[in-house]
């Protein structure tokens, strides 16, 4: 069976065309649920546009509370991220499991912000998360961490913004999404 030149190349140009269209479609649904992933390095375009999601010890964490400390004495700015309300907004959170991250005597301002991997050091700026275990003892856990974040407006009252924080634990605990933020001066 002998095909054409002309044939041969339309076949060619055939096969080709449609392997393209199979890999472009498997790229695409590579990540079809939007969902962040936990990993080593981040970057901002990482992340999510959509509320705050977290996995804290390997189970999912609904923030029900997230506030912008600045401290008067001391300088620094915090920025928590709570699973329990308190009593009074700015005041004191019980018995919560929470994200923190910390600017050591200085302001995070409007911007971004970037700790691409877990081996980077920024002078300064801290991040941590602390839970309760099932005796009700609190545990705080200081390890490797990376953050991506964005904050698009530091109001009086307000502060809003978007992060991706992801720690270097065994159950590979993170936050990520956007988020609005009380404004607390103590």
């Amino acid at each position: 069976m002998k095909i054409s030149y002309k044939k041969f190349v339309i076949l060619l140009f055939l096969v080709i065309a449609f392997s393209c269209g199979e890999k472009e479609d498997k790229q695409e649904t590579g990540n079809i649920s939007g969902e962040f992933q936990w990993t080593e390095n981040i970057s901002i375009d990482q992340i999510p546009e959509k509320p705050l999601t977290a996995m804290m010890n390997g189970k999912k964490l609904k923030i029900s509370y997230i506030n912008f400390e600045q401290w008067r004495g001391s300088g620094d700015n915090v920025i928590n991220f709570s699973s329990n309300t308190p009593k009074q907004n700015c005041g004191y959170v019980e018995n919560d499991d929470a994200f923190h991250i910390m600017h050591i005597a200085g302001e995070f301002e409007e911007g971004d912000f970037i700790k691409s991997n877990f081996d980077t050091n920024i002078d300064g700026i801290v991040a941590d998360y602390h839970y309760y275990d099932k005796n009700n003892n609190i545990k705080k856990v200081s390890v490797p961490w990376n953050c991506a974040m964005v904050i698009t407006e530091l109001g009086d009252k307000i502060v809003k913004g978007k992060i991706a924080l992801c720690f270097k634990d065994k159950a590979k605990s993170w936050i990520a999404g956007t988020f609005e933020a009380i404004r607390c001066n103590n």
